[in-house]
Order: structure tokens, then C-alpha cells, then sequence
């Protein structure tokens, strides 16, 4: 009787992985639209400025304003005054616009992993997950 072994260690990896990359994404969007809605609007200048990034290199997610660059290629106003409204100033009260709302959603943020991880067991319902798309960092 002949045994052969097939490895699909890879395949495994690459699922892994990407259903990583997915719920980073479906976490950031979200917390990306809670983050802008508690941002205070005069202009809409700082709202326009709040990304997100999820890394493919180390599988991190980042959310924060954008650099005086990136503000500049995207054709937007670079939001200057963010620090000054973030941390407040002699004359104005400090507004966390990125702690808060990210603290207040931990329960969804769960959620939304949980949703993603679970989909290991079934390797078809990870693929589906999986979005190939590489998604604009701003709606």
C-alpha cells in the first residue's frame, strides 16, 4: 500500500494571513467612519485627513491623520490643526477624536475578528471572506 503526502501548508498560510488582512480592514473601516463622525466639522478639512492603513509587511492596522504629503498627492488640504484640536490648546478643550471612539468600540472590534477567525475551520467560507481588492483608505 503507497501513502502519498500532499502539503498544503501554504495554501493554509495564505488564508490565514488574508483573513487577517480582511477583518484589519472591516475593523478599520469601521472604526474609521466612528472616528470621522466625532471629529468637529467647521470646514471638514480634518475629517477629509483621517485614514487608515492596514500593512500587507507586518499585519498591522493603523488610523490616524494624513502627513502633510499624502494630503497633498490625495489633492486635499492638509489638516495642520489636528494635533491643536487632538491635545487642545490654552484656549480650546482637548478632543481625543482617535482614542475615544476606538475605545468605545472594543466590543465590535471583537466582533468583527471573531467573525473572521472562526472562518479558519471552514477553508470555502475563508475564501469568501476574503476581498483581493485593495480598499481606498477614505469614504
Amino acid at each position: 500500500m503507497a501513502f502519498t503526502y500532499e502539503s498544503n501548508a501554504k495554501e493554509i498560510k495564505y488564508v490565514m494571513t488574508e483573513l487577517e488582512r480582511a477583518a484589519l480592514k472591516e475593523a478599520a473601516k469601521l472604526l474609521r467612519k466612528k472616528v470621522k463622525s466625532t471629529v468637529p466639522v467647521d470646514e471638514g478639512v480634518l475629517k477629509k485627513n483621517i485614514g487608515t492603513w492596514v500593512k500587507k509587511t507586518d499585519g498591522s492596522m493603523q488610523i490616524g491623520v494624513y502627513t502633510k504629503e499624502r494630503a497633498k498627492r490625495k489633492k486635499y488640504v492638509y489638516a495642520y490643526h489636528a494635533h491643536l484640536v487632538y491635545f487642545g490648546t490654552k484656549k480650546t478643550k482637548a478632543i481625543p477624536f482617535l482614542r475615544d471612539p476606538i475605545m468605545a468600540n472594543i466590543d465590535q472590534i471583537v466582533a468583527i475578528q471573531t467573525k473572521y477567525l472562526k472562518a479558519i475551520e471552514d477553508e470555502n467560507r475563508a475564501k469568501g471572506l476574503i476581498n483581493q481588492k485593495e480598499e481606498i483608505a477614505d469614504d
